[in-house]
C-alpha cells in the first residue's frame, strides 16, 4: 500500500515538474500599454471623440492577465510632467520617454484626421523595452460614421501584430440576422448591435415589412395620432395644405371619420396632439404657413364633446409637443422670425383659450422647433436635445444650448419651403429655406434607454439640382449613442418619394404600438413635377 502511494505521489511530482518546465511564462507579469491622447486634426471641436478613442482602444486592447492598459489619469499626469500635453508634438523618442517614466512596456500614440466626409486614423506602437522601430498602423474611410468599425479594425491589427492575439470585429459588433430582407422593412445598418426583438422581427413578417392603410391622390403634408375624443381608440390625423382629415382604423384600413376644412390661404406643415390645457380632450396643434410662405398663421383645434372647434387662430408660432420618459407632454412654441430656424423657442402654457410663453429656452443657432426632441443621449441621466439644423445636420446640445456633437451626414428634408424676403430689385429671386420633419425618442429594444428616430429623405442628384429640392427616396433611421457619435443601428428600406411625417401609436388596438409613416410618392419620370399622391403605412414595433 505504501509503495503504491509513493508511486502515485512520485508521478504527481514529476508531472508538476514537467508542466512547470513547459509553461515558464504562466506566471509572467502582464504587458502594460500607455495610450496617449490622439491628436484631432479637424475644423470641429472633437474633444469628445478624443476621449471616446481612449475608451474604445482601452477596452479593445485590454486582456486580463496578459495586457493591462494604464488608466487615463495616470497617463495625463505623465504627459503634464513631461510638458507633452498635446499629441501634436509627440515623436517616437518622446513617446518612448513617457513610456519609460510610466514603466510601461508599450506606448500607443497617433492622430485622427477629419476633412469633409472622410476620416483617417494614424498611429504608432512603441516598444519601450526594446530599441527597435515602432509599428505603424493606418485606417481610413469616406464616412465619419465609420469611426467605430475603423477603431475595431485598428485594434484588431494591433492585437494581432503586437500581442499575437486574433480579435475579429465580431467581438465588438454582433452579426446581423441571416435571411432575406423584406422590402420596405427594417434592416440593421451594420453600425450597431443586432437586437433580437423590436424591428428585427419585421424582417420575417409578411414579405413586405409594412402594411398600407390609406392611399390618397393628395399630398399628406403632416400627420399625428392620438385619442382625440377620449373613447379609448386612436385617431390618425392627416393634413393637406388646408384640410385636416381625421381617420380611424376599421379592419386594416384607415377610414375617414371627419374632415375639417380651413382657409385656402393655409399651408399646413406640422401637427401635434396633446392635452396641454388639461380639460381631458387633447388639442391638435397645427403649424401653418401663409399661402405666400413668408409668415405664420398657425391654429389649435380641439374636440369639445360633440364637434371639433378652433381654440385659437392666426398664431405666429411654430408648435411642437415634446415628451421625455419621465415627464408629461410639454408644448414648445417658436415665435416667428426671419426663417423657421430663427426665432425664440419657449415652453408654452395654456391660459384660458390661448397659449402664452412661460419660459424661454436656449438653443444653438439655426434651430427649428419642428425638428427638435428632448431626451438622454450621451448618458442615461443627461438632459439634452437632438435637432436637425438648417443645414440638415443632426445636432446634440445640452440644455444650456452648447453643441456637444454634430453629424457629417444629412438628415431630414421635406418639400415644405419658407420664402425669404427678396433682396433682388425686381423680386425675381427669393431664397428658399426648407423645413425638416420631426425627431422622436423611443425605446426600440426595450433596454430602458430610448433610441432616436429621424427621417432621412434623399434628393435626386445628391442635392445638385440647386435650390429646388426633389426627393428620390426616404427612410426612418434609428440611431443610438455609441460613445462618440449618434450612429444608425436600424433603418427602414428606402421608400420611393419622401417621408413627410411619422408617429408612434397603437392604431390597431391590439395593445402594441406601431410606427406610422406618411409617404409622398414621387414618379421617376416626373422629377420636376408636383407631388400628387401619398400613403400612410405602418410597421409593427414588437
Amino acid at each position: 500500500m505504501k509503495s503504491r502511494l509513493f508511486a502515485v505521489l512520485s508521478g504527481c511530482i514529476v508531472s508538476i515538474i514537467i508542466l512547470a518546465g513547459i509553461t515558464p511564462a504562466a506566471g509572467a507579469a502582464p504587458k502594460s500599454v500607455a495610450i496617449l491622447p490622439f491628436a484631432m486634426n479637424s475644423p470641429q471641436d472633437l474633444t469628445f471623440l478624443q476621449n471616446g478613442l481612449f475608451s474604445m482602444l482601452s477596452s479593445r486592447l485590454s486582456d486580463p492577465g496578459k495586457v493591462d492598459v494604464l488608466d487615463r489619469a495616470t497617463v495625463d499626469a505623465a504627459m503634464a510632467q513631461a510638458s507633452a500635453d498635446t499629441a501634436l508634438a509627440l515623436t517616437q523618442d518622446r513617446a518612448r520617454a513617457i513610456g519609460e517614466q510610466l514603466e510601461a512596456d508599450y506606448v500607443l500614440f497617433g492622430s485622427l484626421t477629419h476633412f469633409g466626409e472622410s476620416v483617417s486614423l494614424d498611429a504608432a506602437m512603441v516598444d519601450v523595452t526594446e530599441d527597435k522601430p515602432a509599428l505603424t498602423f493606418f485606417e481610413q474611410s469616406n464616412n465619419m460614421g465609420d469611426v467605430i468599425p475603423l477603431v475595431n479594425t485598428f485594434a484588431g491589427d494591433i492585437n494581432q501584430k503586437v500581442f499575437n492575439r486574433s480579435i475579429a470585429n465580431e467581438l465588438y459588433v454582433q452579426p446581423t440576422p441571416e435571411g432575406p430582407q423584406a422590402p420596405g422593412g427594417f434592416q440593421t445598418t451594420g453600425q450597431g448591435t443586432a437586437y433580437q426583438g423590436g424591428f428585427v422581427n419585421l424582417q420575417q413578417q409578411g414579405g413586405k415589412g409594412f402594411a398600407t392603410h390609406l392611399s390618397l391622390e393628395e399630398v399628406i403634408t403632416a400627420m399625428a395620432a392620438g385619442d382625440l375624443n377620449k373613447d379609448g381608440t386612436i385617431q390618425v390625423v392627416a393634413a393637406t395644405d388646408d384640410t385636416l382629415m381625421i381617420h380611424q382604423m376599421s379592419g386594416n384600413q384607415l377610414v375617414l371619420e371627419k374632415q375639417l376644412e380651413y382657409s385656402s390661404t393655409n399651408r399646413i406643415v406640422s401637427l401635434d396632439i396633446a392635452d396641454i390645457n388639461g380639460n381631458g380632450f387633447p388639442e391638435i396643434f397645427v403649424t401653418s404657413l401663409s399661402i405666400h410662405r413668408d409668415s405664420l398663421q398657425s391654429f389649435v383645434v380641439e374636440y369639445n364633446g360633440s364637434d371639433y372647434v378652433t381654440l385659437v387662430d392666426n398664431q405666429s408660432y411654430y408648435y411642437r409637443v415634446i415628451q421625455t420618459p419621465d415627464t408629461p407632454p410639454a408644448l414648445l412654441g417658436q415665435y416667428t422670425g426671419n426663417s423657421p430656424f430663427d426665432g425664440r423657442i419657449s415652453i408654452m402654457q395654456a391660459e384660458g383659450f390661448t397659449y402664452t410663453r412661460q419660459k424661454q429656452l436656449r438653443f444653438p443657432r439655426n434651430t427649428s422647433v419642428l425638428s427638435l426632441a428632448k431626451g438622454p443621449v450621451t448618458s442615461d441621466t443627461a438632459d439634452e436635445y437632438v435637432m436637425t439644423n438648417r443645414f440638415g445636420r443632426l445636432v446634440v446640445a445640452s440644455d444650456s444650448g452648447t453643441i456637444e456633437w454634430e453629424s457629417t451626414q444629412k438628415y431630414g428634408g421635406t418639400s415644405h419651403v419658407w420664402l425669404m424676403p427678396s433682396n433682388d430689385p425686381d423680386a425675381s429671386y427669393r431664397e428658399r429655406i426648407y423645413i425638416h420633419p420631426r425627431i422622436r425618442f423611443y425605446d426600440v429594444d426595450e433596454d430602458d434607454k430610448p433610441e432616436i428616430l429621424a427621417v432621412q429623405n434623399n434628393e435626386f442628384g445628391g442635392g445638385a439640382m440647386g435650390r429646388y429640392k426633389r426627393f428620390k427616396n426616404g427612410s426612418i433611421q434609428v440611431l443610438s449613442w455609441n460613445g462618440i457619435a449618434l450612429a444608425p443601428i436600424f433603418s427602414t428600406s428606402d421608400l420611393q418619394g419622401w417621408i413627410s411625417d411619422f408617429a408612434i401609436a397603437d392604431i390597431t388596438g391590439d395593445g402594441k404600438e406601431e410606427l406610422i409613416v406618411s409617404v409622398v410618392t414621387q414618379t421617376k419620370l416626373a422629377i420636376l413635377a408636383k407631388d400628387k399622391a401619398s400613403s400612410i403605412i405602418s410597421y409593427e414595433l414588437k
